[in-house]
């Protein structure tokens, strides 16, 4: 039986090409979105690449990076000022493939313009080219390929979501989380007061209840507007104990990233708050104004709180991209020193406080028993219904660290089922792309 094998496109075009130079961004520490779509009675934008750059003692700043792997000109620059002032940010880059013969003049239009052109060559010289808007000194070919495996992954599970909602239109559990999805990826966005963006992600988070369980439901057979608290032995065992692709790959990736929208959204108000004061809008109850902060829910402030008291609260963000997207979610713990050290790299968190930094996701969102579980029959402690296929997108990140022969079978490993686990999961990752 030949072995199957999936390989990133050495010169990505198009949306790949968007995606390669999202990698290096993501890289140099950097919060990233992208695909942010405004669509209001018609498709008003579509932003390639957003960026949020959290430093200590900062209000996070954010980026506008357009990415044109053809042709290009002056409109495109002058359409990136105009999105620039309808978002309201002070900060864009235009990062081009094919430069101009009089490249020069085209860039000093742009500076006047307050935007950043670079040309970005195909192969090498892709840091040094983009050495004005990230930092290269933490760059690692190995990691621009992880988040561009990442990415498509995404992308997948995005495409088969629209497939579904077409192709089975009696089924309610797809129109709702491509209606989900696209409230915590686009719409909340565009909200402009950052605790009316915090307010409106948690509101979405909680109208959307279990949406994996409910998910579940309607596909046995049940409603999926019925309350739903356990996601079906059937579907959950072919997911997570088969290692088969099935829908939950969809809805827990969609669950997660609502997580993280929040969460994000909860950090940022916390920062703008202690720097600024607090940037909510005030509401007239009758016997005084206060603010919007005080009307979300108390164990929601009081999380947020208990964060703020964190000395790295404000990379937290930057910190579960990298763990859920990267490492798919789990801790090798035959290897727990090292995979610490790559989180701290990566994520500009000391060792000493990434534990703390596990805590945040249950002080925000409070699970029975927490959020990360260690497995009774391997090393490892993995996260509560993450995606499947980034989980294979972790293990293949293991085999590339610590095997010498890239091998699973040469990662020292103990544990009965540590490295079949891995295998499985790599193959659910290596599946889902090469179909």
């Amino acid at each position: 039986m030949a072995t199957i094998t999936v390989s990133l496109p050495e010169l990505p075009v198009g949306k790949e090409y968007e995606e390669f130079l999202a990698a290096y961004l993501q890289c140099s520490g950097l919060y990233v979105e992208r695909s942010v779509i405004d669509r209001q009675e018609e498709e008003v934008l579509e932003l390639d690449i957003i960026t949020t750059e959290y430093l200590p003692n900062s209000v996070p700043t954010g980026r506008l990076i357009e990415v044109k792997s053809g042709g290009w000109g002056f409109p495109e620059l002058f359409k990136i000022r105009g999105w620039l002032d309808y978002i309201g940010l002070d900060y864009g880059a235009l990062l081009v493939k094919q430069p101009k013969e009089n490249q020069e003049f085209h860039a000093n239009i742009a500076k006047n313009l307050g935007i950043h052109l670079l040309a970005i060559p195909e192969k090498e010289g892709v840091v040094e080219a983009l050495f004005p808007i990230i930092n290269g000194s933490q760059l690692d070919g190995r990691d621009i390929s992880i988040w561009r495996f990442s990415y498509w992954i995404e992308r997948e599970l995005l495409r088969l979501l629209t497939q579904k909602k077409k192709s089975q239109k009696s089924k309610k559990c797809y129109r709702a989380l491509d209606h989900y999805h696209s409230l915590i990826h686009n719409q909340t966005f565009f909200t402009e007061n950052v605790i009316d963006r915090a307010e409106k992600l948690y509101n979405d988070f909680q109208n959307f209840p279990y949406i994996s369980a409910k998910m579940a439901n309607e596909l046995s057979g049940g409603d999926f507007d019925e309350e739903a608290g356990q996601i079906p032995r059937e579907l959950f065992g072919e997911a997570y104990y088969k290692c088969k692709i099935n829908d939950l790959a969809i809805s827990t990736f969609i669950e997660n990233k609502s997580r993280l929208a929040v969460m994000k959204a909860a950090i940022d108000y916390k920062i703008v708050r202690d720097i600024n004061g607090d940037p909510g809008k005030k509401v007239d109850m009758g016997f005084g104004e206060i603010s919007l902060y005080d009307l979300l829910p108390e164990t929601f402030r009081s999380g947020i709180d208990e964060i703020s008291k964190h000395p790295y609260c404000h990379r937290y963000p930057v910190f579960w991209q990298w763990f859920l997207w990267f490492m798919g979610g789990f801790i090798l713990e035959d290897h727990r020193d090292e995979e610490y050290q790559l989180l701290s790299q990566k994520c500009g968190i000391p060792i000493e406080n990434i534990e703390q930094a596990f805590s945040s996701y249950n002080l925000l969102f409070p699970q029975s028993g927490g959020w990360l579980v260690s497995q009774k029959s391997s090393s490892i402690s993995i996260m509560k219904l993450v995606p499947l296929p980034f989980m294979g997108l972790g293990a293949h990140l293991r085999k590339l660290r610590y095997s010498k022969d890239k091998k699973f079978n040469t990662i020292p490993l103990t544990g009965n089922h540590t490295l079949g686990d891995l295998i499985k999961w790599n193959n659910a990752f290596v599946g889902l792309l090469a179909d």
